[in-house]
């Protein structure tokens, strides 16, 4: 019976204490800035309806740390900041506020509350650590993460996919992973937006980019694949379209060079694709010999894709060709490009 009667006590206080905590935050328009960052301080504000002779507001943080607030003469529809002393992190404070008003008569009250204060959000995310290839990528912000967002656009402009990854408060600095399965679909572009614990983000925009580049085919010797002295300044040429598409396209993103060889109808089919690979890779070696220094792919796919169809065995030069693809990811199967098998230099 005691038990029931100081519970019933205690609801009583709760019902009559209640209105008059009510009153005094409303009188006072108080408000709580309780998610900063960058240099910015947490802070109790206040905006009063009338004066305030004078505010106290007494501080116990869960780590022990004490600390006091005070304003005096706040007139009446002023604001007035009182700014807490935090460093960076999250911190839960009980509080006790003591008002004098101008009236004469005080009120007093308690409050808990939770202030947060990080660091100025920014967000690392280098071409090295995107692989559009392997649908994975890597960064890290500076700032405990909360979750990361991923939109994949597709080329008509709606979205095809979008990816939402949890992090659990990692701590600032540490390498968050983010992996997508295949969107289906040719990809416009990439966003990604990471929030820390706090609610704030950073993003940053991901352009994937398959460039065609413009050139004059080599010529091999009947049967060879040595790059001949004077073939030297078609590859030159396009060495130079080379440089100035990655200076005009410079992306978050690695681009790639893929060199893909054709020949046309003359010989087996094997030893065409043998003879199409090997000129391939002597092409990509060239570009990498004169200094290109970005990832280089070759493939050969001998008579599978004329340019000009023909009969078997005819001789025609608009088959012996190659194609140059600057790409962030790996050419998608199909078309000009039947295969993915591509090979490093």
């Amino acid at each position: 019976m005691a038990r029931i009667i100081a519970t019933l006590l205690a609801f009583c206080w709760l019902l009559s204490s209640a209105p008059a905590w009510a009153d005094a935050t409303t009188r006072l328009g108080l408000t709580l800035k309780n998610t900063v960052s960058g240099k910015a301080m947490p802070a109790v504000v206040i905006q009063p309806g009338e004066v305030v002779k004078s505010i106290t507001v007494s501080l116990k943080r869960n780590d022990g740390k004490t600390q006091k607030l005070s304003a005096f003469n706040v007139q009446p529809s002023t604001t007035k900041e009182l700014r807490i002393r935090q460093e960076a992190g999250q911190f839960t404070y009980d509080s006790h506020f003591t008002v004098k008003w101008a009236s004469g008569e005080p009120s007093e009250f308690d409050m808990r509350f939770t202030m947060t204060r990080v660091k100025r959000l920014s967000l690392k995310i280098v071409p090295e650590d995107v692989d559009l290839d392997a649908r994975s990528m890597t960064f890290t912000i500076s700032n405990p993460a909360k979750y990361a967002e991923l939109s994949i656009i597709g080329q008509s402009g709606k979205p095809l996919k979008t990816i939402k990854k949890d992090y659990n408060a990692a701590k600032s600095g540490t390498r968050l992973n983010l992996k997508w399965k295949d969107p289906g679909g040719d990809i416009l572009y990439m966003d990604l937006k990471v929030y820390d614990v706090a609610g704030f983000w950073k993003g940053v925009r991901l352009t994937p980019f398959t460039i065609s580049v413009p050139h004059d085919d080599v010529e091999f010797g009947f049967g060879k694949w040595a790059i001949r002295k004077s073939e030297e300044p078609k590859l030159k040429e396009t060495m130079k379209h080379l440089r100035e598409a990655l200076e005009k396209h410079g992306t978050l993103l690695t681009l790639k060079l893929y060199v893909a060889g054709y020949t046309d109808t003359v010989g087996s089919k094997g030893a065409n694709l043998r003879l199409s690979n090997n000129r391939a890779r002597s092409i990509a070696q060239w570009f990498r010999k004169k200094g290109l220094k970005i990832p280089i792919y070759y493939q050969g796919f001998g008579e599978k894709v004329l340019a000009r169809s023909t009969p078997d065995e005819t001789p025609e030069p608009a088959n012996r060709r190659a194609l140059y693809i600057l790409s962030s990811q790996m050419p998608a199967k199909g078309g000009q490009v039947p295969g993915d098998k591509w090979n490093p230099i």
